[in-house]
C-alpha cells in the first residue's frame, strides 16, 4: 500500500471539476486522472487504488481532509 498524496488529489479533483462518482465510473476521464496523478507525484498506483483513495475522501468531507464540494455549472443559469 503506498502513501497517497491528498494534496496533489485535492487539487487535481478541484481541476477536472467532475464528481468523484462519475469521475471513477468513466474510463475516458479516469484513466487520463490517474496518469497525471502519477507524473505528479512520480508514485506507481492502479486506477483501483486510487478510486478507491477518492471515494474514502469523498466520505471523510472537506472539513475533515477529504475532497472538497465542486462548483455547479449552471450552463449560463443564476
Amino acid at each position: 500500500m503506498c502513501a497517497f498524496n491528498d494534496n496533489v488529489l485535492r487539487q487535481m479533483y478541484r481541476y477536472y471539476n467532475i464528481p468523484c462518482d462519475r469521475l471513477i465510473s468513466d474510463q475516458k476521464q479516469f484513466l487520463p486522472f490517474v496518469q497525471d496523478y502519477m507524473e505528479q507525484t512520480g508514485q506507481k498506483v492502479g486506477p483501483a487504488q486510487l478510486a478507491h483513495r477518492l471515494l474514502y475522501l469523498r466520505k471523510r468531507g472537506e472539513p475533515k481532509g477529504g475532497l472538497p464540494r465542486l462548483r455547479r455549472s449552471y450552463n449560463g443559469r443564476n
